[in-house]
């Protein structure tokens, strides 16, 4: 109930066209970073040879991320005509599990391995979202966090037109910033 309160939430604010969303006293950080993580998802579009029609959309996250349990409840929903699906990545995946994933969930715990991941998903059209202001500053497509209370997100469209994906410019509008 709460993660459709929180869509809905991040929907009317794009609507409004405002810049960020505060914090509803009382709710659960890890929710909402799920439910706009879904926004995301949303709001992105997938080469078509990366994601055919009705395929599922795989968002990737590595065991002992902060968000896992907040995620997994977006199991089963739909983005676009695309079930998605949580998938847990070993501590070391190799470059073809990295590859089948849409969206990959950082965090902190992910700092030290970034590099090769980077370096592995370069030619792949994986979304790359850091929760972690390193990881997001050294070329996560997207990253975002919450201070005093307020969900921000800032853009780098370098990485995510090499990625041959495409952003709507409704989530582009509601960015810090889009480098």
């Amino acid at each position: 109930m709460m993660r459709h309160l929180f869509a809905v939430l991040l929907l009317l604010l794009i609507a409004a066209g405002q810049a960020r969303a505060q914090l509803p006293g009382g709710a659960d950080e890890g929710e909402l970073k799920a439910a706009i993580l879904y926004n995301f998802a949303l709001f992105t579009e997938w080469p078509a040879d990366t994601l055919p029609a009705s395929a599922p959309l795989r968002l990737c996250v590595f065991q002992g991320n902060a968000l896992l349990t907040a995620l997994s409840g977006l199991q089963e929903k739909q983005v676009n005509g695309h079930r998605v699906s949580i998938r847990t990545l070993p501590a070391a995946p190799g470059g073809a599990q990295l590859a089948a994933c849409h969206l990959l969930v950082l965090d902190a715990q992910d700092r030290e391995r970034w590099a090769l991941l980077k370096h592995d998903l370069a030619t792949s059209s994986v979304l790359t979202v850091a929760d972690d202001r390193i990881i997001g500053a050294n070329g996560a497509m997207i990253s975002f966090g919450i201070d005093n209370r307020r969900v921000g997100f800032d853009v780098d469209l370098v990485p995510v037109r090499q990625a041959r994906l495409t952003l709507s410019s409704k989530l582009l509008r509601l960015a810090r910033s889009v480098q």
